[in-house]
């Protein structure tokens, strides 16, 4: 039964001051005669009331989204109103495990203002022994536990004694043609950020217990707002010691996210992750964005200014080989709304906050045959708030699409990021004059951005395109950066010829610096430590597997 505490706030002259810089303007001031909330059960957690009382003109409040007032605003003038907060519940069911959470009422008026801070409870699941079977032991038992996911109910039953659910054998789901996500649930809200959704989120630790899902073979068209994958939204989840074999055909008829194991990973972890995977698609029908990944679609960290928390999101110790044909249908744009592919992750973000997404010790292998504005082997969206460290690409790419940022590690790279210790062995082919081309990254663009190099050689793969104002064995276009240091680069340079006698660069430990791409003006003194290794005699046309004799196929599909 929900309850109802009386609260009174009266608001009276001469408490707490607030001086106007008019002598002439009237001084409200505001006391409370409760000063917090605090303790609010997770579970039912009732009504709570204030009866308002103020001299000043009028008032506002201001909650936070899980806090409903019944007005948001009235009259003063040394009247009282009562008004009630519907507290949401901190609750899923007995088995989920729920974080506490805190915020603030705030009412203002006449430039004075109130502010009473609330907290409520988290709840700590407790797992009977008597309800659980210790994990999921066949098929059936694994359609079950989507189905009571999705269903928002208890997942007891497949828990361990370590409240993981467990995989316990393989998995054979060739049988299922039609999919559903674990955690059925869609964004809401701006496209960019991950903070809310409808639906239920899988929220849990899941262990796959080095056992393979395999014959995930689906053919899926993903609306406005979806997020798809082996799961669909993370939230403050884990996801470990899995294999997927996979071979999926992927369309899009709004904005949306996929990956073989996520659609999106909120606030979440997936580690120790094997995919071997064929991804097909025919892109978008519409021109919003479209983010694939080999791992997961989008990536998103979020920071909480009332606990002072950063959670961060890692994607780490995971390797993904795919063969990889993916156009960009009706959206050949090259910038954060268009269609994409990333060999781990398709988007990486957060709102500009502390946060941060950690893409860490990852490998990427196998082909991408693509007509993308970006597509990379780790992640071609490095947006806000996203550290690539010790990463490794093996995938060649062959990329035909018009006015695109492509680079093999990541395309554009921006606030508060960085790629560190990363390699790419994998050769790239633009074929377009508007096409920027790099090695490591296409676009990198913003102060706060550092690249840094470690023990190993950076670069390897020979790197062709037709842009020769903007191709490099780091980056295409480095316009603005901290610092780029200590990266030790080899490979082949060349420009894109369609008869396939390309221009190759003849690149070697003196003239390097004229080879790394295009640096903004100012920039080249925070270059430094780069050198070159010569890996033998520039090749008429990349190696096998990457090379132009792969853009046959591509041609015949396309055009």
């Amino acid at each position: 039964m929900k309850t109802f505490h009386s609260i009174t706030l009266v608001l009276l002259a001469g408490a707490v001051m607030a001086v106007s810089c008019n002598k002439k303007d009237p001084v409200y001031t505001i006391t409370a005669d409760r000063t917090s909330i605090l303790e609010i059960a997770a579970n039912n957690p009732g009504i709570e009331a204030m009866i308002i009382t103020t001299d000043a003109p009028y008032w506002i409040v201001t909650t936070p989204d899980w806090i409903k007032p019944s007005a948001i605003h009235g009259v003063g003038g040394g009247e009282s109103r009562i008004i009630t907060f519907t507290i949401a519940p901190n609750y899923r069911n007995e088995a989920t495990t729920t974080l506490a959470r805190s915020g603030e009422i705030k009412f203002s008026g006449g430039r004075t203002s109130l502010t009473i801070p609330v907290s409520q409870q988290g709840h700590e699941a407790y797992i009977d022994p008597s309800l659980s079977i210790g994990g999921i032991p066949s098929v059936s038992e694994f359609l079950d536990f989507v189905e009571a996911v999705n269903d928002g109910e208890a997942t007891i039953r497949w828990m361990n004694s370590d409240y993981e659910i467990e995989l316990l054998a393989d998995i054979d789901l060739s049988g299922v043609s039609e999919w559903t996500p674990i955690g059925n649930a869609e964004k809401s809200g701006n496209s960019n950020n991950a903070s809310k959704a409808s639906g239920n989120t899988f929220e849990g630790v899941f262990n796959g217990g080095g056992h393979t899902i395999r014959g995930f073979n689906v053919t899926a068209d993903i609306g406005e707002q979806g997020t798809w994958g082996l799961f669909g939204y993370l939230s403050h989840a884990t996801v470990k010691n899995l294999n997927v074999e996979a071979n999926l055909n992927l369309t899009a008829s709004g904005m949306a996210d996929a990956g073989v194991i996520a659609g999106t990973v909120y606030c979440s972890t997936i580690e120790n992750v094997k995919v071997t995977a064929t991804i097909n698609s025919t892109g978008t029908t519409t021109t919003k964005r479209f983010s694939v990944g080999g791992i997961a679609g989008f990536m998103f960290s979020s920071y909480d200014l009332n606990n002072q928390t950063s959670y961060d999101s890692f994607i780490k110790d995971c390797e993904v080989t795919a063969t990889v044909n993916m156009d960009c249908g009706a959206n050949a744009a090259n910038n954060v709304s268009c269609a994409m592919y990333g060999g781990i992750v398709g988007f990486a973000t957060n709102i500009k906050d502390d946060s941060r997404n950690y893409i860490e010790n990852c490998v990427n292998n196998g082909t991408m045959k693509v007509r993308l504005g970006r597509c990379s082997g780790i992640v071609p969206t490095c947006n806000y708030g996203t550290i690539v460290k010790g990463c490794t690409n093996n995938a060649s790419q062959v990329n035909t699409i018009v006015g695109g940022r492509i680079g093999q590690i990541v395309c554009n790279i921006s606030t508060n990021s960085a790629l560190i210790d990363c390699v790419n062995n994998g050769d790239l082919t633009t074929t377009d004059p508007g096409t920027t081309t790099g090695a490591l990254a296409a676009l990198v663009g913003d102060d706060t951005v550092y690249i840094e190099g470690g023990e190993r050689i950076a670069n390897t793969g020979t790197i062709l395109g037709c842009n020769t104002s903007y191709l490099g064995l780091i980056g295409a276009n480095m316009t603005h950066f901290d610092h780029i240091s200590n990266i030790v680069l080899s490979g082949h340079l060349g420009v894109y010829k369609s008869d396939g006698n390309h221009e190759m660069y003849a690149v070697n430990s003196s003239n390097i610096m004229s080879y790394v791409g295009k640096i903004g003006s100012g920039y080249a003194e925070k270059m430094t430590n780069i050198t070159y290794i010569t890996s033998g005699p520039e090749p008429e046309t990349p190696s096998e597997g990457g090379g132009i004799s792969d853009l046959d196929p591509v041609d015949d599909t396309w055009n």
